[in-house]
């Protein structure tokens, strides 16, 4: 059972080598929910194996997981979790976004996660890392830019294995590009308001 964000292709790989060499089945399945989410058994859980395996996984991971998903065969998951980054990644470039532009315009943006709060705006994202952004606070990092990063290269990667356009988050793997390369890599990715701001 493989719980990392690995690209489908190599997970697929994985999955045979295990196979031929071992007559063992490969789930893929990747999470999402971060560590807060393990430790309160609330985690996502996007499954790609063969229906037996996914069963077994289930119970496995039962501790760790609110919703476990049977995505299909050997790497859906992994396409799963590329979806999830997809959204995820966006979303929190349009919020750094928001936030200097409400603040530009002399609004308080820390009180736009509540305002927005259960409209169709809201998400977990806005909610955690918009008064983030909007009060400079940029520690301790629970996740990193060169994560989401990472995730975004593999998106582009797979459209471009399948032929479909993901103009979107093209644009976004290279503003997380531009934002590592100011030696944010390594920091959480609310510091991405400082794409938008002169914000110390």
């Amino acid at each position: 059972i493989d719980l990392s964000s690995t690209h489908p292709e190599k997970t697929r790989k994985l999955a045979q080598l295990l196979q031929d060499n071992c007559t063992m089945d490969w789930v893929d399945a990747p999470v999402s929910g971060g560590v807060a989410g393990a430790t309160n058994g609330s985690l996502a859980i996007m499954a790609g194996g063969s229906e037996k395996s996914v069963q077994i996984a289930r119970d496995v991971l039962k501790p760790l997981y609110s919703q476990l998903t049977h995505m299909g065969a050997v790497g859906s998951g992994q396409v799963t979790k590329v979806c999830n980054q997809m959204i995820v990644s966006c979303n929190v470039l349009v919020i750094a976004e928001m936030i200097a532009l409400a603040e530009k315009s002399g609004v308080d943006s820390s009180k736009i996660a509540d305002a927005l709060a259960g409209g169709f705006a809201d998400s977990k994202p806005l909610q955690i890392i918009a008064p983030e952004m909007a009060n400079s606070n940029f520690t301790p990092v629970k996740w990193r830019v060169k994560t989401l990063l990472k995730d975004l290269n593999m998106a582009t990667d797979l459209a471009s294995t399948q032929s479909t356009a993901t103009p979107m988050s093209a644009l976004a793997a290279q503003l997380m590009q531009l934002h590592g390369s100011h030696v944010f890599l390594e920091h959480d990715p609310a510091t991405l308001i400082k794409l938008y701001n002169d914000k110390k």
